[in-house]
């Protein structure tokens, strides 16, 4: 019969041995899966820029900008355990053709759940052409319903001027 030994002479009984076999093999999934879960995605999705009330809708008790805002692809991934990334491409109020320019210097990155502002990122620049990015950390809770991240300047977050929230269709008769 095997005994297993824990050093030379010492004999590890039966139980104690069979305890640690299972405590070894149950204890490694649940430290897999709690490592595998800081990775998963709680939100990818596209900025659009937020156009004037009422087409772009009050989010969170945040008002969209006053003018509209359009913009390139800009993705934008936050995940569970907080890290985020964004990715802003020409985020401007469109002007005559050739002049378009982004009044707004740094923005944060906010994220909304069930209709409430959680957390934001540390100001980030946007240059004149309205490009910026970041990848921050911020506080996630642990259930999180209808995600949405919003772009709001820096010094002014009582505005909204891109979020990942598409804005109302207008209805066509």
């Amino acid at each position: 019969m095997f005994m297993p030994r824990t050093s030379p002479g010492r004999v590890l009984s039966t139980t104690a041995a069979i305890a640690l076999t299972i405590t070894t093999f149950s204890a490694a999934p649940a430290f897999a899966q709690k490592a595998g879960t800081s990775g998963q995605t709680l939100l990818s999705a596209q900025l659009v820029g937020s156009m004037p009330a009422p087409a772009s809708p009050l989010i969170a008790g945040v008002n969209p900008g006053g003018a509209p805002w359009v913009n390139g692809p800009s993705p934008v991934r936050v995940r569970l355990d907080g890290r985020i990334t964004v990715v802003v491409r020409g985020l401007v109020i469109p002007a005559p053709p050739g002049t378009n320019t982004n009044p707004v210097p740094s923005v944060v990155a906010t994220l909304v759940c069930g209709n409430m502002v959680q957390s934001s990122t540390k100001p980030f620049a946007l240059d004149m052409a309205g490009n910026g990015q970041t990848t921050d950390m911020i506080s996630v809770p642990p259930k999180c319903d209808a995600p949405a991240v919003l772009i709001q300047p820096a010094p002014n977050r009582m505005v909204y001027i891109a979020s990942t929230v598409r804005p109302v269709e207008p209805v066509r008769p």
